[in-house]
């Protein structure tokens, strides 16, 4: 005979294996976005803090940029959010650190998702303007938004790692306006 699996509450209930020799279980799971933010408190909002006005035409103007500060921890974003009342082409870029963005240095928002919670992020956000420009950075990713907004999903996988930054831009064929907001959690950097 082999091992019984025992509920462990005193009931006396057993596991179940089927013909198939499966396992019956149930299992409670939960999305990291919301474990780090009911548990850790480490979950934040990143964005212009509202619509930007763009009038320079056919240009790519800055629009965000956020650097990771903390020495221990990386900052995982789980989504990118954009908007705009004009068709919109959006690029990304992996490490940039200079241009006018980042001179002119317009603070944009960093809000922690949990009310309760009192922690704030290891992040520097700047928000843009028109004609704001990135001179560096390596090109990571870019979309085309129709009007309204856009969620992308990353499934976590952009990670800016202590000192990286992201920035964004959106290029515009017709004067309008925009918006940019990322989505994302602190967790400490594997050794």
């Amino acid at each position: 005979m082999g091992i019984v699996l025992k509920d462990g509450t005193g009931a006396g209930n057993e596991a179940k294996v089927d013909t198939s020799n499966r396992l019956h279980t149930q299992a409670l799971t939960e999305a990291a976005m919301h474990e780090k933010s009911s548990i850790d408190g480490d979950v934040y909002f990143v964005s212009t803090n509202g619509f930007i006005d763009i009038n320079t035409l056919n240009t790519e103007t800055a629009i965000l940029y956020t650097k990771n500060t903390s020495t221990t921890d990386q900052f995982v974003i789980n989504s990118i959010r954009t908007c705009g009342n004009q068709v919109q082409k959006i690029l990304m870029y992996r490490n940039p650190s200079t241009g006018t963005i980042i001179d002119n240095a317009t603070a944009g928002q960093n809000t922690n998702a949990n009310f309760s919670s009192s922690n704030t992020p290891s992040l520097t956000t700047y928000k843009g303007a028109d004609t704001y420009t990135f001179t560096d950075g390596t090109h990571l990713a870019n979309h085309v938004n129709h009007v309204g907004h856009s969620t992308e999903k990353t499934g976590d996988a952009i990670i800016l790692g202590p000192n990286d930054s992201l920035g964004i831009t959106f290029e515009l064929a017709a004067s309008g306006y925009v918006c940019a907001a990322l989505e994302g959690y602190f967790e400490t950097v594997a050794t």
